[in-house]
């Protein structure tokens, strides 16, 4: 399973479809839960847009273009599927319209998570897409390896007490070992 997000242009992409046509943002939908549960469907793209996939909606007309970032914090690995374009293939437009994305965003870009898009579209719909995305988006993340080998070496904790911290717990209890050794 992945952390599906989207950029603020896929987004407004879903916004133009929806104007569009409602009933394509439907299946869209569909094939973004389809992304949810396994973030290598569809097909990897070539030449300039090695790396990314694609994914076909519909009737063939439309395509989902999306990378894979993997983030791995000692033994867990979250892979988070951001979709950056969602549009009609016509004549290559929409892969013309990803290469110009890619060059002009930052890697990085503003991205939102699946479920508070299903919600903002489901309040145009009048309906709660956002209850059937199946996986939510942790609010904080594991700490990495090394901030738990200074809790433990350093803050004499032993292993069982900084297993499985998130990173605001582990920061929490770092910065009360430093405040002490200054004290």
């Amino acid at each position: 399973m992945a952390y599906l997000r989207l950029t603020d242009a896929a987004i407004e992409d879903l916004n133009h479809i929806f104007r569009r046509d409602p009933s394509i943002l439907r299946i869209v939908f569909t094939k973004l839960l389809l992304l949810e549960k396994n973030p290598k469907a569809g097909e990897p793209l070539l030449s300039d847009l090695i790396g990314w996939r694609k994914l076909t909606v519909g009737n063939r007309h439309w395509r989902i273009i999306w990378r894979i970032q993997t983030d791995v914090h000692g033994e867990i690995e979250i892979e988070i599927a951001q979709v950056w374009a969602i549009g009609a293939r016509s004549d290559s437009q929409i892969y013309n319209e990803m290469k110009e994305r890619i060059a002009s965003v930052s890697p990085s870009p503003n991205a939102t998570a699946i479920s508070e898009v299903f919600a903002l579209f489901g309040e145009k719909f009048g309906e709660k897409f956002g209850e059937s995305t199946s996986l939510v988006e942790p609010k904080d993340h594991p700490a990495p390896p090394w901030l738990l080998e200074r809790l433990e070496h350093s803050a004499g904790m032993r292993k069982e007490q900084v297993r499985g911290l998130s990173v605001n717990q582990a920061m929490e209890i770092w910065e009360d070992f430093i405040r002490k050794e200054k004290d």
